[in-house]
């Protein structure tokens, strides 16, 4: 008879523990995502000539290096008047080269 009534005050002693522990942010205010982040850093734009190779959901550039670089279209950025074969130059942000991280193109024209 001991052990349960010992077992039951000790269950009970958890859960005022545990409903303590969630109280104690109820009283913040939460973020739910919906204010955009301040960004104070610059996004550094880089520039790159070379000729486009692929276009479609992406755009594929050989540098001048003869180097194969996949990059995004950034907002407002259109490939119309550009073809396959055409000498460009690039503006973008990210960086060349790394895995994972993918350029976004924020400005091509053609280059003479």
């Amino acid at each position: 008879m001991k052990r349960k009534i010992c077992l039951v005050l000790t269950l009970v002693l958890v859960v005022f523990a545990l409903s303590a522990c969630g109280k104690a942010d109820s009283g913040k205010k939460t973020d739910d995502g919906s204010s955009q982040p301040q960004s104070t850093e610059k996004v550094e734009e880089k520039k790159v000539s070379g000729i486009i190779n692929q276009m479609g959901d992406y755009l594929v550039l050989l540098t001048g290096d003869g180097e194969y670089q996949s990059m995004d279209y950034g907002k407002g950025v259109s490939v119309d008047g550009f073809a396959e074969g055409d000498s460009v130059e690039i503006t973008y942000t990210g960086e060349l080269g790394v895995d994972g991280a993918t350029p976004v193109i924020t400005a091509i024209s053609k280059v003479k």
